[in-house]
């Protein structure tokens, strides 16, 4: 029977992978085996003790959206809304002030006043409820965005007539 070179070359990619497994595998432990561990850079052996705690389960982001503002206006004051989940509370920076308010409601209603013939560029900040659960704690941050929820600037043109 005569082999034909496409033959001769998968039986050779089959060999150099056989060789492969056992040169790279050749370290791994058995299922349910302990690990062990050798002596580390300054010659210590490392710790071996288990921890009794549990480890943390990874938090999920929190939510932050602003919808868009109305821009121009002749009003010198409009209402931003703003939803935060886990929200604590919202800060809103703009050419006219700062305007805080506890996150009380879904979505929050925060007014601001407008100066007249200006352009006011707001951030919005969030500010994330601390919670802990057993050793663990989440939260605790703020979220700061300049954009409403369809990535448009949060930017107001006051116009007086």
């Amino acid at each position: 029977m005569k082999l034909s070179l496409t033959h001769v070359l998968l039986i050779g990619i089959l060999l150099v992978g056989i060789v492969a497994f056992f040169l790279f595998t050749r370290e791994a432990a058995s299922p349910g085996a302990e690990p062990t561990l050798g002596p580390t850079a300054d010659g210590q052996q490392p710790a071996t003790e288990a921890s009794d705690e549990t480890p943390c389960p990874l938090a999920t982001p929190e939510f932050f959206v602003v919808e868009p503002v109305t821009s121009p206006t002749d009003q010198l004051s409009q209402t931003i809304l703003v939803d935060l989940g886990n929200g604590e509370a919202i800060t809103i920076t703009t050419e006219s002030g700062t305007f805080t308010a506890p996150f009380d409601a879904f979505p929050k209603e925060i007014e601001i006043a407008l100066l007249p013939n200006t352009t006011h560029n707001l951030t919005v900040e969030g500010k994330v409820r601390e919670v802990v659960q057993g050793n663990c704690s989440y939260g605790g941050y703020t979220l700061t965005t300049t954009r409403d929820r369809y990535g448009e600037p949060l930017v107001i043109e006051q116009q007086q007539p």
